[in-house]
Parts: C-alpha cells; structure tokens; sequence
C-alpha cells in the first residue's frame, strides 16, 4: 500500500512538473464537453464487452447483468481502496450465489487481466508505425508483450493438463504435513475451473474476440476525451494515449491510480506528439475524473442492485487476496 501510495505522489509530482496552472484554466474553460456524450457510450459499451467476456470465462451459470454490476462493483472498490482490492472483489462478489467457486472467479480475473496486456501490447505495435518517436514506451511494451504471452501460454498448458498441477500439488502438500491438503487441493481445484474457458478453441476465440471488441471500445474512449480539447485528433493519438494508460496501470498505485494515470496519460501525449505538457495534463486529468466517476456511480448502483455491502466486500476481497498471496 505505501509503495502504491509513494510511486502514485511521485509520478503526480512529475506530471505537474512545470505546469502553468493558467493554461491549464484556460483548456478547461474552453473545453467542448458535449463530446463527452459519445465518450461515455464508449466507456459504457467497453464495460458491456468486458462484461461478455468475464462471463464466457465464467460459464453460463453467471447472468451477463451480475457480470456488468459485479464489474462496475470492481471498479469502485479500486477507486476507493488500496491495494487494488477491485479484482479480488469482483471473484469474491460473485462466488456469494454459490453458483462459482471464489478461487475459481478469481483466475478468470487473472486472466482477463493477461489477455488485457496483450490487447495493450497490440495496439501499440499497430501504432507505433504512425508515432514519430515511442521512446520508453515501446521497451516497456516489447517486454510486457513478451511476459503476459508466456503467463497466458502457461495457463492454457496448465487449463490443457490439470492433472499434471495436481500432482505436483500432492506431491508438495506431501512434503508440508503442517498444511491442510484438503483445503489447498479444493483451492487448486477451483483455480483450475477457472481455466476451463482455455481449454475450449471456441470459448477462447470467443474470449479474444470480445477482448479486441472492448480495447477497441477504449481507443474509442480516449479518442472521444480528445476530441473535448483538440480540433480533429488523428485516431493514433487515441490509440497511443490508451497504450501508455494501460501499461502505465501495471505500476503500484493509490487508490484510482491518481498520479500514474496522470503521469503516463501526460507522457504519451506530448513526448510523442508534441503536445504542450499543460494540454497532455488537462486531456489526462478530465480522462481520469469522468472516468472515476462514471464507474464509481455505476458500482454504487451496482450494489444496490446486487444488495452488497461495501465495507463487507472489501474485508472480504483483502482476506480473498492474502489467501491468492500466501499461495503463491
């Protein structure tokens, strides 16, 4: 938590770095916020596609509007609570009707978030032939391209061969008689049903499929926040603005990325596009606050809806993710 906290103050302390706060009034004031409109269809169709997705992974068991609360309930424990306790939440929210297993919701939020990158990683090889100069961002990019493809290539494997974990599992519990082996093999267990999406060639098409479909739904997003402040923004800009946000989120941070989000936002718009650093900032801090809004009212009516507490759900979700960690 504190390492979130302290990366997020430092990269907030960067992005303000030499900021005239006039200019930044000046951007505001003259700002055409009715392109704000098609930004939330956007931001809302993308979480409708990820929403299609989480529940390909999750099997039918799951309505499709339990997967859109649930991830709109996500995003407001990250915007609040440390620790990014919003993942957790949503394996945790769902495995309350008993129809998933938690452990089981919670690796198909792990994978959700590997197909993510890889989505990132993607659209920053489409666009870099457009943009003049990457810089950091396109090392970072190769390197994180190469790591989510070897998690994702090593969960299909593991989703393929179950009984291969298994085993070695046993044989390790073996070896620590101090350790329940019931409970950590009903966990391994319930991990692995999470994978089972991987083991079908059309539920994966179909997860990749949607995955595209939502990341497009971003560009579109940040496209439409550009537009609030630029005359006529060429779509790359959109495209490239989305990959350093998305690579820039892998970074521990505050609760709702405050800092980071602003830090990378600002850094993909002006190193490469010569954007002035008090427009980059204004386009980032406008991008960041409607979106913290948007989902954040979307996952208070989520829980209405769902009648969870949120204080419940967090105190769950933390004990959710010391268990994630203890196992690993």
């Amino acid at each position: 938590m504190w390492l979130g906290i302290v990366v997020s103050v430092v990269a907030l302390a960067l992005a303000l770095l030499g900021i005239d706060p006039r200019q930044v009034a000046e951007n505001l004031a003259g700002a055409r916020y009715g392109y704000l409109i098609p930004a939330a269809v956007a931001l809302l169709a993308y979480e409708a596609a990820r929403s299609f997705r989480w529940r390909l992974l999750l099997g039918p068991e799951v309505s499709l509007a339990r997967c859109f609360w649930i991830t709109n309930v996500g995003y407001l424990v990250s915007n609040i609570l440390p620790l990014r306790l919003g993942d957790p939440a949503r394996a945790v929210a769902i495995g309350i009707e008993g129809k998933v297993k938690v452990s089981a919701a919670l690796s198909t939020v792990v994978v959700e978030r590997v197909l993510d990158m890889l989505m990132v990683v993607l659209l920053l090889l489409i666009s870099l032939p457009f943009v003049a100069q990457a810089g950091l961002l396109q090392s970072v990019g190769v390197l994180a391209g190469l790591v989510a493809f070897i998690v994702l290539a090593a969960m299909v494997l593991i989703a393929l061969r179950p009984e291969w974990v298994r085993g070695f599992a046993r044989w390790i519990l073996a070896h620590l008689p101090r350790l329940n082996a019931a409970r950590w093999l009903g966990m391994l267990d319930g991990l692995l049903d999470g994978l089972a999406a991987l083991r079908s060639p059309r539920r994966f098409a179909e997860t990749l499929v949607w995955s595209v479909v939502a990341w497009v739904f971003v560009v579109g997003f940040y496209w439409g926040m550009l537009w609030v402040f630029r005359d006529q923004p060429p779509l790359v800009q959109g495209s490239f603005l989305t990959c350093g946000i998305g690579l820039g989120m892998a970074l521990p941070s505050a609760p709702g990325a405050v800092g980071v989000f602003h830090s990378a936002a600002e850094y993909a718009l002006h190193l490469p596009f010569g954007i002035s650093k008090e427009e980059a900032f204004t386009i980032a801090f406008v991008s960041h606050a409607f979106q913290y809004a948007f989902s954040s009212i979307l996952g208070l009516i989520g829980l209405a809806q769902l009648g969870l507490s949120l204080g419940q759900l967090g105190a769950d979700a933390a004990a959710t993710a010391a268990v994630a960690e203890e196992s690993e």
